[in-house]
């Protein structure tokens, strides 16, 4: 399928296709973030902590990266635990957040299932991380059985600390390109991420991209919490991704002055990221497309 505008499906249209027809539009490494999983675990009616949480949790986390890896995705990128959440002093937090990693990586049955489905998992730092170890030593096995894609798993305890990784094997082992400092650093090639989807606050910080792997980063933030991907979410940001934001020209001539016809879009005063409070969480502020009028004094035209 090819992506210029004239060949652009229609959204409904997209939403409907085969996959086989959606697969090649999708990018070939991507960050994926999953913030709030404890709201989106309240909204399903599951405690957000103890076994039912540590059962519910594992068990959306499969489904929603089998699902993009199902899409073509090679590398997905995906931290997990960042050095916020290490930082709560919610009772009991911290020690639930080592028990539930190693519990939902390293347990016989996630081990099996990770082979079965042809993913190498790996955690980036991980083996300077203590609480990491008897995970670290079960993940390994993954590797050595065929791949179909590589989940790329972060946990960042501290602030910087992957940066500070990163420095110290580079001093040690000088490179001259990214892409031999990639190698270097996580042993394989990969591509560099194109998309980044997150939930809630759309912000962005050096613990949530991994080193030397970006590159221009589409980015997107849901408001369904936690693990609430699905096909239909998906497809919607793919259509995004693969057509809505292809706006960029080799030729500009005549491009700018196209503004004019869409006049009070532009200087309607939309503010992406501006928000509101809804209880303890942010919320984005509602937008709506502005009534379109044309032409150099479209700001006078009142109805």
């Amino acid at each position: 399928m090819e992506t210029k505008a004239d060949n652009m499906p229609s959204l409904e249209e997209f939403l409907t296709l085969p996959i086989e027809e959606v697969i090649p539009l999708a990018p070939q490494t991507m960050v994926y973030y999953v913030s709030g999983s404890r709201r989106g675990a309240a909204l399903d009616g599951v405690g957000t902590s103890g076994e039912a949480y540590k059962h519910w949790a594992s068990k959306e986390m499969m489904r929603c990266v089998s699902l993009l890896f199902d899409y073509g995705i090679k590398h997905l990128l995906m931290p997990m635990v960042t050095p916020g959440s290490f930082s709560e002093i919610t009772s009991g937090y911290r020690e639930f957040l080592w028990n539930w990693i190693d519990w939902g990586l390293a347990r016989e049955e996630a081990i099996e299932f990770f082979i079965q489905q042809g993913w190498h998992v790996h955690i980036p730092f991980g083996e300077h991380i203590p609480e990491l170890k008897n995970v670290i030593e079960q993940l390994k096995v993954t590797t050595q059985f065929p791949k179909k894609s590589s989940l790329w798993i972060f946990i960042v305890p501290e602030q910087n600390i992957l940066w500070e990784w990163a420095l110290a094997k580079l001093q040690a082992k000088p490179v001259t390109n990214t892409q031999a400092a990639v190698k270097l650093l996580y042993g394989e090639e990969i591509p560099l991420a194109t998309l980044y989807l997150d939930f809630g606050k759309p912000i962005i910080s050096s613990d949530l991209l991994p080193p030397f792997l970006i590159g221009k980063l589409e980015s997107y933030w849901s408001q369904e919490p936690g693990y609430s991907l699905n096909d239909q979410l998906f497809r919607r940001i793919l259509y995004d991704f693969a057509f809505i934001r292809k706006t960029w020209m080799e030729d500009k001539s005549g491009r700018a002055e196209q503004a004019i016809e869409y006049r009070n879009a532009w200087e309607g005063g939309v503010v992406l990221g501006l928000g509101e409070r809804l209880g303890p969480f942010w919320y984005p502020q509602p937008t709506t497309n502005p009534k379109i009028t044309t032409g150099p004094n479209s700001n006078d035209q009142k109805e």
